[in-house]
């Protein structure tokens, strides 16, 4: 490039330069208003989906600036869970982008506005980096226009696909923008050492600090998220196919971004272990779970095609890809053969033009790379499928598109005006379209509501989705005072938590939910009775299934039908605690049945030894049926479990006074008193 020159003191200036930087200043502020024009309108959603684990229901974010050391110390789950649970392979350690919610938690309280709109800033800036990165690499390409140019066209496409919404309209979606532009910003300093370094390599040179800037913003993007680590193989080949280094070169700024990832690495492995820890064994976390191997890989390969299918007609869109909205499928079916025969296909085209710097091989080669760690292939990412996960890896498609348009449609329009008007034609139908669907995509992110009763409707064969607007549902159930509403919301409820179990025979949860639901809506104990015991075959031994039955039919008040309920749990596990137990209550307390009470309660503690209700409460029926030394014996088993049961102190007293033992009896109301002080006044 020409410099400027001082011609008798002044500078003299170049109109080429000029005009470039004019250029190039038009090109970031379409970026800018392009993305607050897509999407500006989410400054006025609320929260949605995963906001709650990063930051609405997330105590660390919550805490400001005082819960940075925890986010960064923990798994990401931690903070919303309390604990750290093996959900999906390996954990989740994604501090930055939580980081910067706490920062706007201690500044501005609960404000999903400026979140959004930080959300929107970034993106711009990610697409204006974009477009002076790519404007960098290929310079070769001519261009009529600069706004007819490869880059710029590569980046309008960029910034206007739909399947990019999720990714900025859903805040939590930040940590795919801060991965995607820090690792962009590490390709930028990069290139800005090859290109000012000095030609002897001396160890302290000024230049160095690029390579110190490149290895920051590599870290703070893994930091984000890991899939920046495919940038450490995109990095060297952006050097290798757009611009004349030497393999010296490369190898040089390879190590400011390794050192980047072994540290990253390092800390990862001291605070979430094995990459390969256990999972849960839950469909919603584990889609492949009972699939076989030749299944899960047809399926991984079927999937890869939908999201090719996506690039090119992004619709319908959907949050929800969970089990079982895409379904298991095998060898057999041809979508998984298609698939692999298309990426098998671009490989092979991606290989035979490689020697040749071709910018579809680069293009190829950086889409199946950077989609890779999200593919199911490497390791299970807990879902099929996302539509966030292919956003970094849709600038390789945006890149291909816009090479055919400028370098390959001129091949078949010779005239130079009549394809500057085609290609006009060209960019203004599909930037419209893309636009538009996104903008109406955006309207689903308003808050939960929304965007689960639009996706339901889209994702009807999701468990999780089904089970998640049913949920919704019931809380409006539970919120409307007017019949008609109460009812209406009921039913859908109903419908969908039905749905859901229904792709999801195991789906533990909501077959509580449904009894709830059912109880609620039409005290349908038939149903009630269906769901509870197939929530308590499915899990017996989670102590939510006694709790709902017991509050249901509490809420019942018909103590003869909750003995009978639970007499057919007692036919499914005779030997269950817990359904013992309540059996020898509901005799005991409801029914007045002593010697069945004492029947169940004995039975309960041969179950479990440890059963301190019990022993308390057969002390209690021991003490009615005037077997007193028998009550004073279940009541000292019960407080060898727990000996700070002032109540238990007092039963034994009472046992020993009707004895006819009154220095014990006082003996114990002491006891009671030293536990809990309103028992003093008894004598």
């Amino acid at each position: 490039m020409k410099q400027s020159k001082k011609v008798k003191g002044k500078m003299k200036v170049n109109p080429a330069e000029v005009r470039r930087k004019t250029e190039t200043r038009y090109a970031y502020g379409v970026i800018l208003i392009m993305a607050f024009l897509l999407y500006g309108q989410t400054m006025w959603y609320d929260y949605a989906l995963d906001d709650s684990i990063v930051i609405k229901k997330n105590e660390f974010a919550k805490q400001g600036v005082a819960g940075i050391g925890d986010i960064l110390s923990n798994d990401t789950f931690v903070g919303f869970f309390g604990k750290k649970k093996n959900l999906v392979a390996g954990g989740r350690y994604r501090p930055l982008s939580v980081v910067t919610f706490a920062i706007e938690y201690q500044m501005f309280g609960m404000k999903p506005g400026f979140s959004h709109f930080l959300n929107i800033l970034l993106y711009a800036l990610t697409g204006i980096i974009l477009f002076k990165i790519l404007t960098y690499l290929l310079a070769r390409f001519n261009a009529i226009k600069w706004y007819f140019s490869i880059p710029f066209v590569a980046t309008l496409l960029f910034m206007a696909h739909p399947v990019h919404t999720e990714v900025v309209a859903n805040i939590k979606g930040r940590d795919e923008i801060m991965t995607l532009l820090g690792s962009l910003i590490a390709l930028w300093y990069t290139l800005k050492y090859l290109d000012v370094k000095e030609k002897k390599y001396l160890v302290f040179s000024k230049e160095r600090r690029y390579l110190l800037y490149s290895f920051v913003a590599f870290f703070l993007a893994l930091l984000s998220k890991e899939n920046a680590i495919t940038f450490l193989a995109v990095i060297p080949l952006a050097i290798f196919f757009f611009t004349d280094h030497k393999l010296k070169d490369n190898l040089i700024i390879f190590i400011p971004l390794l050192v980047a990832t072994i540290i990253f690495l390092v800390i990862r492995q001291a605070i979430l272990g094995s990459f390969t820890a256990p999972v849960a064994q839950e469909l919603m976390n584990n889609p492949f779970l009972g699939a076989s191997e030749s299944e899960k890989f047809a399926t991984i390969f079927y999937t890869l095609g939908l999201y090719i299918k996506l690039l090119f007609f992004p619709h319908p869109l959907t949050y929800d890809y969970y089990p079982k909205q895409i379904p298991i499928i095998g060898w057999g079916d041809i979508r998984a053969w298609g698939s692999l025969l298309v990426y098998v296909a671009l490989g092979i085209y991606a290989l035979i033009t490689f020697r040749k710097k071709s910018l579809v091989s680069f293009s190829i080669i950086f889409f199946i790379a950077t989609l890779s760690v999200v593919s199911n292939l490497v390791f299970p990412v807990g879902t099929f499928m996302n539509e966030r996960f292919i956003f970094i890896s849709s600038i390789g498609f945006c890149l291909i598109i816009a090479w055919l348009l400028i370098e390959k449609l001129p091949l078949l329009i010779k005239n130079q005006k009549t394809f500057a008007n085609v290609l006009t034609g060209i960019l203004v139908v599909v930037l419209l379209l893309y636009s538009g669907k996104s903008i109406s995509r955006n309207t689903a992110w308003v808050d939960d509501y929304t965007l689960f009763t639009t996706d339901a409707y889209t994702s009807t064969e999701s468990a999780k989705g089904n089970a998640a607007v049913a949920a919704l549902y019931r809380e409006k159930a539970e919120a409307a005072l007017d019949p008609g509403e109460q009812d209406k919301y009921w039913k859908l409820a109903i419908q969908h938590f039905s749905k859901a179990v229904e792709v999801h025979p195991q789906y533990f949860d909501v077959h509580l939910d449904l009894a709830v639901c059912h109880f609620k809506h039409s005290k349908n104990m038939v149903e009630v009775d269906s769901q509870l015991i197939h929530a308590f075959k499915l899990n017996s031994t989670n102590p939510k299934v006694m709790q709902f039955c017991n509050a249901i039919y509490n809420e019942l008040g018909d103590p003869k039908a909750k003995l009978t309920f639970f007499q057919k749990l007692y036919d499914i596990n005779p030997k269950h605690y817990q359904v013992l137990y309540s059996i020898g209550s509901i005799y005991g307390k409801d029914l007045q049945n002593l010697p069945k009470a004492v029947e169940y309660l004995e039975k309960a503690i041969l179950s479990n030894p440890q059963g301190i209700e019990a022993y308390k409460d057969l002390g209690v029926a021991y003490g009615f049926t005037k077997n007193f030394e028998k009550s004073i014996e279940m009541s000292k088993k019960a407080l060898a479990i727990d000996p700070s049961d002032a109540q238990t102190y007092v039963n034994i007293g009472v046992n020993y006074r009707n004895m006819g033992d009154e220095a014990k009896a006082k003996e114990y109301f002491a006891k009671a008193a030293e536990w809990d002080p309103k028992y003093k006044q008894i004598k």
